[in-house]
């Protein structure tokens, strides 16, 4: 069974040309499978507001007050999908690290 983790922080790596720009990061207790994430329809955990540099690593910092949730959301507000290398998602508890190959 899978364990609610309180997030702390997302780190994205970009590896295209565009599509990883002004992104929002969510989290929730919903399974994807169930429903799938609706724009602003989650707990907002921060966003990036602005263009990620091609091959840049950037970080977003979660809100300190966020409690633990199970599934991370990445989107985009905008029509056009996700388009990067790599996700990785740090947990405040212990050493737990998630890598998330897209």
């Amino acid at each position: 069974m899978l364990q609610q983790l309180f997030v702390a922080k997302l780190a994205l790596v970009r590896c295209a040309a565009n599509r990883s720009d002004n992104f929002v990061v969510g989290v929730t207790g919903t399974s994807p499978k169930d429903s799938p994430p609706t724009l602003w329809n989650y707990e907002i955990c921060g966003k990036y507001p602005g263009t990620v540099p091609s091959g840049a690593r950037v970080t977003v910092r979660c809100r300190d007050n966020l409690k633990p949730f199970r599934y991370v959301v990445v989107q985009f507000p905008g029509t056009h999908g996700l388009n990067v290398c790599e996700i990785q998602v740090l947990v405040k508890k212990g050493i737990n690290l998630l890598t998330l190959a897209a």
